[in-house]
């Protein structure tokens, strides 16, 4: 499977306004808005991931409820439709397993239909669901649907003044208090899986986000602050001078800021201004109409003037200047480590040098930490331990140090424990959250970046290193990680509750297990790491082409800039580019991991393993749909391009019999499931498309080889393959049909000499065919700034037509040139 988002951002469908006329004996009525929650928010093209009977949600929304308004959801596989009342616009969502005869790589377009049965009106839209193997990402993936899903249908939205807001504060049985902060970690959950408010209007999560940070800011209220004085020195908590800070308007605020600053930071807008919240009014700043990171510069000069300055000072609890907990510590670590390192707000060196006095006041020599003192767990260490550690990482204190070395040694030795909360980090989400953070933020050397932990390990002699976070049993670990922890704690409907020490915390659950399942702290979204391999199995010697191009990032300000390769599986990175090549010298199973890095700063990096299996025929060809294809109309006609298939076993046979080769390829353009609308490995598909309005469409090749006819003996029937590819159709002004426009192509003794202007490619991919229009197959590729491109002799006598095609730093085609032609005659 191919999904990238690099040609996609900016491809937003606009639904337009419709005016409603009523006439004499006459009505007529706007068409519904039908939209589908996407995977990722910035490629909705790439599908939702399930398995082989597993009972998906398929997610939507409409702009329309009522008695007169029918739901219709499609599956895309044949099976009755589910059909219904909408009764809330917000929620319109279906239950459904994929079954066989469906097979791991079949991607199926759900749909969803709404009807307004008076009128006669609808609208649709489509929605992509991929069949996976049944693995622990996939899983997780999953998870993170459901649960994201189970926040938006819960979300309780209000308006008032004109402004739409959005917050989770309707009780439960177990609350007492429902705290402003959990609509902040909600939020966060959103925005750490890419969902933001500045996302795209066709995404039903950007209004439930902009909703929820509109109510963050109305829950906050500003503080007047002064000098504070500890035994390190006195200095000013107001790092932006003006004689104020930001905390939260309900009690416990110093535990709930931190979620309100991670909440803010990862809508990954610094300038963005606030709408909503107290106006100012006089020198007071107020909330209304300042910009994102004045809001959470005040906070951070909240934390430092609340900060406890007397004997085992250096922490935080319910109110300023009071004896901390390590309850409330880790939340204002989680929030100050968001403010720096995410944007640069103003963290007093000196708060944080107090701070480890608090750190050497509460650790135990065991390296667990106490709630209010050393040795003091009312609620067992599990929490606090982990607060310890996260404020570690807040001051710079990382492995190599006996404090964090020791607090890391007891998470170890303790973490497969079981038994509840008190006894077990892993049955306590409030300390795993910060456990996790702690791992994830872990800064060793006080430079604010984060060197993130993999495996947690131990100083206790015959304690093995583990995997905190994909360990398995299963798989022979000697314990569950945390996303197995997770994944199987979910309840079916999408949510996670009943993990904590108190009912108070257990509605934070769900949000906090979104974000520990993605990795995500603060960040508008995470690098997604995706690998695959051509072909896939293969034969022994065979050359085996790894693709990364389609790993993408779900923040759309940052992308991959760098793709490295474990090809052996020995921890080492062997080669580096999106497009590489390796082959394998036995028969065996080669897993095959990619590391992929973003261009932020600082930089984050995802990995994935893919396995490559090496065997003997008969082997299933693997299918390459080529793409994603940007079709301009000034680059008339358009081809899709299915010639990187691969057969491994090309030519192959049953003594006796013909060799093995692909016998059909065939293309599903229209998302129904039939491979009826194109034939070929590079089929003319201009007037299906040029038929569509612009916008992105996903489609999907079979290929089918002759097994049965080559290895009759095998028993088998001809195998086949299926891929996915994406298609954007573009309008002529489209920036991304900005393309090379004057090249030309000169003809020499049995050899063309192609040149052009060069518009900042990183490279291009020359492209030959023998038909005016195309179709093409690729020749070579260049990364001569120069743009010239010697096609080397010996070239037959004839016509030729050339064109060339700039490839982003990801691998990724863009768009196409002009068209050279050039005859070489005898001379």
């Amino acid at each position: 499977m191919k999904w990238n988002s690099a040609w996609s951002r900016g491809c937003i469908i606009a639904v337009a306004g419709i005016m409603v006329l009523l006439l004499a004996g006459q009505a007529t009525a706007a068409p519904p808005i039908v939209k589908t929650v996407p995977w990722v928010a910035t490629n909705p093209l790439v599908p939702h991931d399930t398995y082989l009977d597993k009972t998906i949600i398929l997610k939507g929304t409409t702009d329309v409820s009522g008695a007169n308004i029918q739901y219709t959801w499609d599956f895309g596989d044949g099976s009755p439709v589910s059909t219904g009342t909408v009764t809330n616009p917000y929620v319109v969502q279906a239950t459904h397993a994929y079954t066989a005869p469906a097979v791991v790589g079949t991607v199926f377009t759900a749909r969803l239909t709404i009807q307004n049965t008076t009128t006669g009106e609808t609208g649709s839209k489509e929605y992509y669901v991929a069949v996976r193997e049944r693995t622990l990402p996939v899983e997780v993936n999953i998870a993170i649907d459901d649960g994201l899903w189970y926040l938006h249908k819960t979300q309780r939205r209000t308006a008032s003044g004109g402004i739409d807001y959005g917050d989770w504060l309707s009780g439960d049985s177990y609350t007492t208090l429902v705290y402003y902060g959990l609509t902040a970690a909600n939020t966060n959950a959103f925005e750490a899986n890419g969902h933001l408010e500045t996302g795209s209007v066709d995404n039903p999560y950007t209004e439930t986000v902009a909703r929820a940070l509109k109510s963050c800011f109305s829950f906050l209220t500003t503080i007047a602050i002064g000098n504070q004085t500890n035994p390190l020195g006195t200095f000013s908590p107001d790092s932006n001078g003006n004689g104020y800070g930001v905390f939260v308007n309900q009690s416990y605020p110093y535990y709930q800021g931190g979620m309100f600053m991670d909440a803010i930071v990862a809508s990954g807008t610094p300038n963005a201004v606030t709408s909503t919240g107290p106006a100012p009014s006089g020198a007071n700043p107020g909330i209304l109409g300042r910009t994102y990171k004045n809001i959470v510069q005040d906070m951070a000069d909240a934390y430092s003037y609340a900060q406890y300055d007397s004997t085992g000072g250096g922490g935080w609890r319910y109110s300023t200047n009071e004896f901390p907990d390590n309850s409330a510590c880790q939340w204002a670590a989680i929030g100050l480590i968001a403010a720096q390192r995410g944007w640069g707000v103003v963290v007093p060196s000196i708060v944080k040098n107090w701070n480890l006095n608090w750190i050497g006041y509460s650790q135990a020599a065991s390296g667990a930490f106490g709630y209010t003192q050393a040795g003091y767990y009312p609620w067992g260490p599990y929490a606090l331990t982990p607060s310890g550690m996260v404020q570690l990482a807040m001051d710079g204190v990382g492995r190599g140090d006996a404090r964090w070395d020791k607090a890391e040694t007891f998470m170890r030795d303790n973490f497969g424990n079981g038994g509840g909360a008190y006894s077990a980090v892993r049955d306590y989400y409030y300390g795993l959250f910060s456990f996790v953070k702690a791992l994830l933020l872990h800064d060793s050397n006080g430079d604010g970046i984060a060197e993130p932990i993999h495996l947690l390990q131990s100083a206790t002699p015959g304690v093995a290193p583990v995997d905190w976070y994909s360990a398995q049993v299963a798989t022979g670990d000697p314990l569950d990680g945390v996303a197995r922890t997770l994944v199987g704690d979910q309840n079916p409907s999408g949510f996670w509750y009943g993990h904590n020490y108190e009912g108070n915390q257990y509605r934070f659950e769900t949000a906090w297990a979104l974000i520990m399942l993605n990795k995500t702290i603060f960040e508008s979204g995470a690098p997604v790491a995706v690998a695959e391999a051509v072909p896939n199995p293969g034969v022994v010697g065979q050359m085996i082409t790894l693709k990364g191009s389609s790993s993408f990032h779900q923040d759309p300000a940052l992308i991959i800039d760098s793709w490295e390769w474990d090809l052996d599986n020995d921890g080492t990175f062997d080669v580096s580019g999106p497009i590489v090549t390796t082959v394998f010298g036995a028969i065996d199973d080669y897993p095959v991991t990619l590391r992929v890095t973003d261009d932020g700063s600082p930089e984050r990096s995802a990995t994935t393993t893919i396995t490559v299996r090496i065997t003997t025929p008969p082997i299933a060809p693997t299918a390459d749909a080529g793409g994603p294809y940007s079709f301009c109309p000034l680059a008339m006609p358009w081809f899709l391009d299915g010639t990187q298939t691969v057969n491994p076993d090309e030519g192959d046979h049953q003594a006796g019999y013909p060799g093995d080769t692909i016998q059909e390829y065939a293309w599903d353009l229209d998302g129904d499931g039939q491979y009826d609308d194109a034939f070929g490995p590079q089929p003319d598909v201009t007037a299906y498309f040029s038929a569509k309005p612009a916008g992105a469409y996903l489609i999907q090749l079979r290929v089918t080889d002759t097994t049965s006819t080559s290895f009759p003996g095998s028993g088998y029937p001809d195998l086949t393959d299926t891929d996915s590819a994406e298609v954007y159709v573009r309008e002529g002004s489209d920036q991304a049909c900005s393309c090379v426009t004057d090249l030309v192509a000169r003809g020499r003794v049995n050899q063309v000499q192609l040149a052009w202007t060069h518009i900042g490619a990183s490279k291009y991919a020359i492209y030959r065919g023998t038909i005016n229009g195309g179709p093409y197959l690729k020749i070579g590729e260049t990364n001569s700034t120069y743009s010239t491109y010697i096609d080397p002799p010996p070239i037959p006598y004839g016509t030729y037509y050339y064109v060339v095609r700039p490839v982003a730093i990801n691998g990724i085609e863009v768009c196409q040139s002009n068209q050279a032609v050039v005859t070489l005659r005898p001379r």
